[in-house]
């Protein structure tokens, strides 16, 4: 059974800097369910990962 998609634009967010803080919100939320001694959240996002070196510490 095929299904058909309609093409459409889609822009849920105004800004570029709304969309921004949407994924900064989501990729928090799975790097904390990944690394959950990072204690990251939209605030300290680039903060935390700004040099990697929290990603490459062996848990």
């Amino acid at each position: 059974m095929a299904v058909l998609l309609e093409a459409r634009s889609y822009r849920p967010f105004r800004s570029s800097d709304e969309y921004l803080l949407a994924m900064k919100e989501d990729l928090a939320e799975w790097l904390n369910a990944l690394y959950p001694e990072l204690r990251i959240n939209i605030d300290n996002f680039m903060d935390r990962l700004d040099t990697g070196v929290a990603l490459c510490k062996k848990v």
